[in-house]
């Protein structure tokens, strides 16, 4: 069910992202060293960035949050709420936005939203309603930090995902009407199609059994066809309720987990290709710190500018979704 936000008095103050130093080359990945080209020609992967060996998430979320204040003009001290998406965090408990709040010097509420790759998107629903019930200003921060710490059975699932954070200011405005409208959505039947376990996890079935206790990701006639089911009809219904159509639009940012992947969302959204931004080749799949990520860069080279009419689309574990039509 689509959510309308049209009078909602938010708007986006300042973008922010961290990448780390660190280039990994294909040809740099365990298992992967002699594939000859097949990590790009399959996955779409050229290189991903990687965390030096004592960064942690919360320190590349915490950079990418100072770099989101800085140009606010906005101290840690004014904010009303830190939100946060992570995959993994620091640690399974406390939240990583707790960290992130006392490494920022703030002072506010700081929690987490676990939704896989569609988190920074739960946590822009959820922020939005927090404005609208009397709040000013909140950070919505996502990072991932999969270089290390996470078994993977099958080296092309590695060769897959890249390291980063980025984020967004969320600030009240005088001006209702720059988010338009957005939904989620969650379809738990397929919960086990993508997993990443932790220590206490139990494997379901369908996990086979040389995956059970490292990153799975399997059935992908199921995940393309979650797309094709959920992806046109949310995003009709969005852009409905919006009062938009697709040939308004002028970026569309649609979630790339591995070229074949995005390949199948892009054709279910049906927005022209030239309103596509593309670059998980250099990035890979950074999960819900994706979006952020792309959109502070796309601010930075000028494809995105005030006005701007957007829209995000991703999807992943859950199996989960999510869309967001507003004016940048």
């Amino acid at each position: 069910m689509p959510h309308v936000y049209k009078d909602i008095p938010a708007r986006i103050a300042a973008t922010g992202s961290y990448l780390p130093e660190r280039v990994v080359a294909n040809h740099e990945l365990a298992g992967l060293e002699s594939t000859n080209g097949a990590v790009e020609r399959l996955l779409g992967a050229v290189e991903r960035r990687a965390a030096g060996e004592n960064e942690t998430c919360s320190d590349m979320i915490t950079a990418a949050a100072r770099d989101v204040l800085e140009r606010a003009e906005v101290g840690p001290e004014q904010l009303d709420r830190i939100l946060v998406s992570t995959t993994p965090g620091d640690y399974f408990e406390p939240s990583t936005a707790s960290v992130v709040q006392h490494k920022l010097g703030a002072h506010c509420p700081a929690m987490d939203i676990t939704m896989s790759c569609v988190g920074w998107v739960a946590g822009l629903d959820y922020a939005l309603r927090c404005i609208a019930t009397g709040e000013n200003r909140i950070l919505v921060m996502a990072g991932t930090i999969v270089s290390k710490g996470t078994a993977f059975h099958n080296p092309m699932h590695r060769a897959i995902f890249g390291d980063g954070a980025g984020g967004i200011l969320l600030e009240r405005t005088e001006k209702p009407g720059q988010f338009m409208a957005g939904a989620l959505w969650t379809d738990g039947q397929f919960h086990d199609i993508i997993t990443m376990p932790h220590n206490i996890s139990v494997a379901t079935p369908r996990t086979p059994a040389e995956y059970h206790g490292s990153f799975y990701m399997g059935e992908r006639h199921l995940i393309n066809q979650a797309l094709r089911d959920n992806l046109p009809l949310g995003v009709e219904n969005v852009l409905n309720m919006a009062g938009v159509t697709r040939d308004d639009l002028d970026l569309c940012f649609i979630h790339q987990p591995s070229r074949p992947l995005f390949e199948v969302a892009v054709e279910a959204v049906g927005v022209a290709r030239e309103k596509l931004v593309e670059d998980y080749e250099h990035y890979g799949n950074t999960i819900s710190a994706e979006l952020p990520i792309s959109l502070d860069e796309s601010v930075r080279n000028g494809r995105v500018k005030r006005g701007d009419l957007i829209m995000k689309v991703t999807y992943g574990a859950g199996f989960s979704g999510g869309i967001l039509v507003y004016r940048y």
